[in-house]
């Protein structure tokens, strides 16, 4: 008999589990619980086996043997309670609920207080994208990433299923509390939406009207998740509020201290800034966020049709298996550089061998 796992709310990451269940043909039978628009287009999708609005609690609930909470924080918050308000129709059998919130203290005080035979886990899959809605979900997504997870006292490690669900999406999973969770991620997160978002609403008139198009990588890197929806982010600023604003406070009073030197007679001390940015920056690159290292090759390719797959076509006929690929930089009409990643050293390597047999400039990016 499969596994039940039961997705309730479908959104970008619920939809990304399923296809990659689905996709991998994984003796896990996948249930989507959402609204009825959404279920409409996870159905044209194939994207589940069965279908439920969130009402239907009578006929998700049962037989369930993991639940995913994927919905915003106080959707998420208001199905413990549906959860607990129903724990009878369990009748008797164990089932493991976790969640994918982005804030953890509200969630598991409230998710660990659910009875038995329910238990809870509290989730965050460091994985994600300012985009939204299933039809941007991608079955990679949660690849070589991390899941923070919260056990609750009773239970000293992750339960089978979902270990196994990790292991399957390509997650490295890392025990957190939920208080260290949730300072930490003010810092990393939650304040740093919150500067893009003010770097995004604070150009001067002049330049958003006449000089926008100007903008350099630098500005479009830094506030690419400006982009991101105000309706899961206000959940996770009002849940965090106390953390985010204190690490907002902190930039807020970096930022000033910048500007004094840049304005003052300590111009110089800029430099000390400069250099201690470098190595967090530095250090950051060299873990990536990632689970384990991917061993990157740039490779230096002509501009014309075709010249890419003239690049992977070796690797592929030795079966070397490609992580990660970015095409960095083109000039129209001489050439660009690939950016290629493999999980080990020797794939690398090999990589390298073949693609400057074909008379591609290929190096170790390091």
């Amino acid at each position: 008999m499969k596994a039940r796992i039961t997705l309730v709310g479908f959104g970008l990451l619920a939809g990304s589990i399923a296809i990659a269940i689905k996709s991998a043909s994984q003796h896990i039978a996948v249930r989507a619980v959402s609204s009825k628009g959404t279920l409409q287009k996870a159905k044209d999708l194939s994207m589940a086996d069965d279908f439920f609005e969130y009402e239907e609690v009578q006929n998700w609930l049962p037989g369930s043997d993991l639940i995913l909470l994927c919905g915003p924080i106080k959707h998420i918050l208001s199905t413990i309670d549906v959860l607990k308000n129903n724990a009878e129709l369990l009748g008797g059998k164990k089932a493991v609920v976790s969640d994918i919130g982005s804030t953890k203290e509200l969630i598991c005080e409230k998710g660990f207080d659910l009875p038995e035979p329910f238990v809870f886990v509290g989730g965050h899959p460091m994985a994600g994208s300012e985009k939204s809605g299933i039809e941007n979900s991608d079955l990679s997504i949660f690849e070589n990433t991390y899941w923070l997870y919260c056990l609750p006292d009773k239970i000293k490690e992750l339960p089978e299923l979902l270990k196994e669900l990790l292991s399957f999406l390509g997650n490295q999973p890392v025990q957190i509390s939920p208080q260290e969770h949730d300072s930490a991620m003010a810092w990393l997160s939650h304040a740093p939406q919150l500067i893009s978002t003010s770097m995004a609403t604070g150009l001067c008139l002049d330049v958003i009207e006449n000089r926008l198009h100007l903008a350099g990588r630098g500005f479009r890197d830094m506030t690419r998740i400006a982009g991101s929806s105000w309706s899961m982010w206000k959940d996770i600023l009002e849940t965090n509020r106390q953390n985010a604003t204190k690490a907002l406070a902190a930039y807020a009073e970096k930022i000033l201290e910048i500007k004094n030197e840049l304005s003052g007679e300590q111009f110089e001390k800029l430099e000390d800034n400069f250099l201690r940015g470098n190595k967090t920056r530095y250090d950051l690159e060299r873990g990536k966020n990632l689970a384990y290292p991917l061993y990157e090759v740039i490779a230096q390719i002509p501009d014309k049709p075709g010249s890419i797959l003239e690049a992977l076509n070796p690797l592929a006929e030795k079966n070397i298996n490609i992580r990660d690929i970015e095409l960095m930089k083109v000039r129209e009409g001489i050439g660009g550089t690939l950016l290629l990643a493999f999980k080990t050293e020797n794939d690398a390597k090999t990589a390298i061998e073949l693609l400057e047999a074909k008379g591609i400039y290929a190096k170790r990016r390091v």
